[in-house]
């Protein structure tokens, strides 16, 4: 009789490496220019609004595009993974942003420039779900949480970085350089990717695909195992489903999805208005340019650690409730941050704890958007996740507006930009105590040598 292999045990037994390695650095890869594209516009905005002679709220129409795109891109392609794959939704949609960057550097005008911004966004909305579903699939699994936390390491580093490189290139070669490097650097990648990314273990088993590659990769994760012609590969599994978000629904999924999307909204909320507005904030409060920049700046370096501690949160015998209370501990620092304006030290300080707050509990909605569905359904779970986020980022932005021209004090204001974490957190518990418990699992794999040659 045939020897079977549970792909499950394989990827939870796997230590570290070369091959978890190279898939972990090609995704963080791809999460670096992911970050960097997405704030482009933002970067940009000051010497564009200055060389062609722009409002602000002209101008902030490119923000809105942008995040319409995300939306747009997220709830028509993220599920794409889940139905060709993660690898070629991946690649496709890297290289694709990476095209439409280069068109943005290309722009002569408002209008232009936001309808490249539009369409680069679609396939950003397409890459990153997908990403994380990767990401998740190939961790053990009380490593998941963690490893899409370095995910987003890298995708907040890529936000960093482009700062940093829009300091330096923008003033020497103007705004389109910034775009070029993005852009080539993401046509680039997407080559890499399509030519060298693997394709999920768990999804080519599912979907009974590629017995071959399936082979391959078990040798890598556990070359001990015996493999031969006639092995059977196969993944504990509840039942079959198609790739469409009625199924996010369905097996008393519906809390637990409807939570899910409003906590992911808030979570962008919060993020959008932080990167877009509090530089301006702090210096409508008094704070001289650079100390607000550098503020901002400690806000991102906050997140890097906070997407550590949320990915070790999550994968603690905390979990889901651990998590909660780290977002909670967010709503008191943020509130503190609009009563310390006139203690520098202490200003730096709770900003960079807001900031590890806000974005730990962002990591942990992103690995949730994915594992709380089936492999079957993860690109699709973390796709509409993605897409009803960009609703909060749409808003948060234009919230951060009103903010401004109301005049509201500080105290005030940061009072209210606490509010998403206090909802966040409620949808946290209702996710921990609605979520269905695992059925007893039947198999499903690559079990018949006439599926085996399909690969």
């Amino acid at each position: 009789m045939a020897n079977r292999i549970d792909v499950s045990a394989v990827l939870d037994k796997q230590g570290w490496s070369s091959f978890r390695i190279l898939l972990l650095a090609m995704i963080a890869a791809a999460a670096f220019l992911e970050g960097f594209d997405s704030q482009l516009q933002g970067y940009t905005a000051p010497a564009i609004i200055k060389l062609w002679h722009l409002s602000r709220p002209q101008y902030s129409v490119v923000f809105v595009w942008f995040q319409l795109g995300f939306m747009l891109g997220a709830f028509t392609l993220g599920n794409l993974g889940d139905i060709i794959g993660r690898r070629l939704t991946i690649a496709l949609g890297v290289l694709l942003f990476g095209v439409f960057t280069v068109a943005g550097a290309l722009s002569g005008d408002l209008l232009t420039l936001n309808v490249t911004r539009f369409l680069s966004a679609i396939f950003l909305g397409s890459a990153i779900p997908n990403s994380i579903a990767l990401t998740i699939d190939y961790a053990p699994h009380d490593q998941r949480a963690l490893n899409v936390g370095y995910m987003f390491v890298a995708y907040t580093a890529g936000s960093s970085a482009g700062g940093m490189f829009a300091a330096w290139l923008v003033p020497a070669y103007g705004w389109q350089s910034i775009y070029w490097l993005c852009g080539l650097l993401s046509l680039a990648l997407g080559l890499v990717l399509y030519g060298w990314l693997p394709e999920s273990l768990r999804f080519m088993v599912v979907r009974h695909r590629h017995r071959y590659r399936v082979a391959a990769v078990v040798r890598r994760l556990a070359p001990t195992a015996m493999i031969t012609a006639e092995t059977q590969f196969f993944m504990p599994r509840s039942v079959e489903t198609r790739a469409w978000v009625g199924e996010l629904f369905r097996e008393r999924r519906a809390v637990m999805t409807m939570a899910m999307w409003a906590s992911y909204s808030f979570s962008m909320m919060a993020l959008i208005f932080v990167t877009s507005w509090m530089p301006t904030i702090y210096a409508d409060a008094g704070m001289s340019y650079s100390a607000s920049v550098i503020a901002t700046a400690l806000f991102q370096g906050g997140g890097m650690i906070g997407s550590i501690l949320g990915g070790r949160v999550l994968d603690s015998r905390w979990s889901i409730l651990g998590a909660a209370g780290v977002c909670l501990c967010g709503v008191p620092i943020i509130i503190g941050i609009g009563h310390s304006v006139a203690v520098p030290a202490l200003l730096m300080a709770l900003t960079f704890g807001a900031g590890a707050c806000v974005v730990a509990t962002h990591t942990v909605l992103n690995t949730l958007s994915g594992a709380l569905y089936p492999t079957a359904l993860r690109s699709t779970g973390a796709g509409w996740a993605s897409g009803f986020g960009r609703i909060g980022a749409i808003i948060g932005p234009v919230l951060g507006g009103v903010l401004i021209s109301l005049h509201l004090s500080l105290p005030m204001v940061f009072l209210i930009v606490s509010g998403p974490s206090a909802c966040i957190t409620l949808s946290l518990l209702i996710i921990k105590f609605t979520r269905p418990r695992e059925r007893a699992p039947s198999t499903v794999g690559l079990d018949q040598p006439r599926r085996a040659s399909a690969g």
